[in-house]
């Protein structure tokens, strides 16, 4: 009997990288830069991150460890990302804010990977997105994000 797992499909298991895998390091870096770029001047999202982040290239790098890490296992990323979205400010994240961020997350790596490569992202991206939202408190994420067009 296979004991079910929790763990998301990734791109490189271990060493055996697939060659036709489009998930390098410079290419998660070209999607953390696009997507911050981005949504650094969206109406919702760009007043948190503007508000949050101060030194922007330190961030790139930052989550270019934290992707890599998650879908190639490098390793390189240590961090906290539940205490990085806790703010002081009580309801200044809400569902539309984590609906937007995987909307926009996921338009980037479809834009940056292949198709196959690109759902390995969308999917780990909206995972996160609903678990943090929910660690946080911000209560219905997982349900907008389970509805169809919500990536």
């Amino acid at each position: 009997m296979q004991t079910p797992t929790n763990h998301l499909p990734i791109a490189h298991d271990g060493d055996a990288q697939n060659p036709n895998s489009t998930i390098t390091i410079d290419n998660i870096r070209k999607m953390v830069e696009l997507f911050y770029e981005r949504t650094r001047t969206d109406d919702l999202l760009g007043p948190i991150f503007n508000t949050k982040v101060a030194d922007w290239d330190a961030h790139y790098e930052k989550m270019t460890r934290f992707w890599s890490s998650a879908v190639l296992r490098t390793g390189t990323y240590s961090g906290r990302p539940i205490e990085a979205h806790k703010f002081d400010e009580p309801g200044l994240l809400t569902p539309a804010h984590f609906v937007r961020w995987v909307r926009e997350f996921s338009t980037i790596a479809r834009e940056v990977f292949a198709e196959n490569d690109a759902a390995v992202f969308i999917e780990l991206g909206k995972r996160m997105a609903a678990s943090i939202a929910a660690r946080i408190g911000v209560r219905g994420v997982d349900r907008l994000l389970a509805e169809p067009n919500k990536a």
